[in-house]
């Protein structure tokens, strides 16, 4: 070996020398940050975002573990995030009901204990608003609360856009308790301090009016509304009406069958009723199958809030043109959930169908427009009777002709 290939290879040994010392000496620095970092608090890891659902929530436990200060509730969380799984869906309709809620539901679909208000969340703020009080003798009535209050807190804590169910669960209570709220009218506030007591829900009223036309109200489909609609007709009929004035507004909605039952005291036999579509596209019909019961000159009453299984009826109403629709332009829910039991120890409510009226027309997120539009006195501060009921007093003005 010649001189200069020996100095060549010493070269290269220092230059080799040189880049393991630096790389030894960089990976023993990074680790020394990196310690330093978790000492602090301040380590941020890179996390594959490519894990299933489990695997995430389970390195999130873990993290937690490990850096949150408080007390961690498995059973909050685990609810958390089931509750938040199912809102990334982005459908309003479909929601996940924890056990409590799911007993509050099934609870309040003949009797509960609160105040007696309807509630219904408004589609531009969220925000939860009263729609009807049930009754002239319910505790929201006596305590001076009217349609269109929003309710802003409930015992001091602020509610305002928490949603519908969680206002409702907080309302309700104990029988005999008190309950604070507070309420925005316009832009006054309101605070109030209401005693619980039981309601008696969705029970169907009907009475004579001038003229010989009936009136029959309610303001959801329950099991039993079927058999009471039907009684209360033949009562009324009983009486001599001659006309009769069905009152939706402000019907929420409830059992679809319910509904059909009724819609099928109207028409033919054999006429389609509804019309469904499942996510395959897959669709069915249902048909009447009684026979037409109701043959006297119809009005029916919608508002916005009108909706789901009172716009179906109003819907089969309106094509086959056996009742005129009056009021102003219903809700605008056009689709079925189904409920299913006993899921991660609650129940899952989940839209699993459209439906369509029988001319086929489309009601979601589009409502049902009235024959005769006809909007009620917009005044906060008056009292709304049969005789300043301008909806009501159009269709006795449409019986009369």
């Amino acid at each position: 070996m010649d001189e200069e290939e020996k100095k060549y290879n010493e070269r290269v040994k220092i230059i080799v020398t040189v880049v393991i010392t630096m790389l030894i000496t960089f990976c023993v620095t990074i680790l020394a940050y990196g310690k330093y970092l978790e000492k602090q608090g301040a380590l941020i890891n890179s996390y594959d975002s490519s894990k299933n659902i489990s695997d995430s929530l389970d390195e999130l436990r873990t993290i937690l573990e490990a850096s949150f200060k408080g007390e961690i509730d498995d059973e909050k969380l685990k609810q958390a995030a089931i509750k938040g799984y199912i809102e990334g869906l982005d459908d309003e309709y479909t929601e996940f009901l924890n056990a409590e809620e799911w007993e509050e539901l099934n609870s309040s679909l003949s009797e509960f204990v609160g105040i007696g208000v309807y509630l219904s969340e408004l589609k531009t703020t969220g925000e939860t608003v009263v729609i009807e009080t049930i009754g002239d003798d319910s505790p929201a009535a006596q305590a001076g609360i009217k349609t269109g209050d929003i309710i802003k807190e409930v015992n001091l804590e602020d509610v305002s856009t928490k949603g519908v169910e969680y206002v409702a669960s907080k309302v309700k209570g104990p029988e005999g308790s008190m309950v604070k709220i507070k309420l925005l009218r316009g832009e006054e506030e309101i605070i109030l301090d209401i005693e619980r007591k039981t309601i008696k829900v969705f029970e169907i009223e009907s009475e004579m009016l001038e003229g010989n036309v009936g009136y029959i109200n309610f303001d959801s489909f329950t099991e039993t509304s079927y058999e009471e609609f039907k009684s209360a007709y033949e009562e009324l009929k009983g009486k001599g009406a001659e006309s009769l004035i069905v009152d939706l507004r402000d019907n929420t909605g409830g059992y679809v069958d319910a509904a059909l039952k009724i819609a099928d005291l109207f028409v033919d036999s054999g006429k389609t009723l509804l019309i469904t579509e499942d996510k395959n596209g897959n669709r069915s019909t249902n048909t009447s199958k009684t026979g037409k019961v109701i043959d006297i000159p119809v009005v029916v009453l919608v508002n916005n809030y009108s909706a789901s299984s009172a716009e179906i009826l109003t819907g089969i109403l309106k094509d086959y043109k056996v009742a005129t629709i009056v009021g102003t332009k219903t809700y605008g829910k056009g689709v079925i959930q189904t409920i299913l039991p006993n899921v991660l120890g609650g129940a899952l409510k989940v839209t699993t169908a459209e439906y369509f009226t029988p001319n086929e027309n489309k009601i979601n997120e589009k409502g049902i427009e009235p024959d005769e539009v006809v909007e009620l006195e917009n005044d906060e501060t008056l009292r709304i009777t049969k005789e300043n009921d301008t909806q009501l007093q159009k269709a006795l003005e449409i019986l009369k002709k």
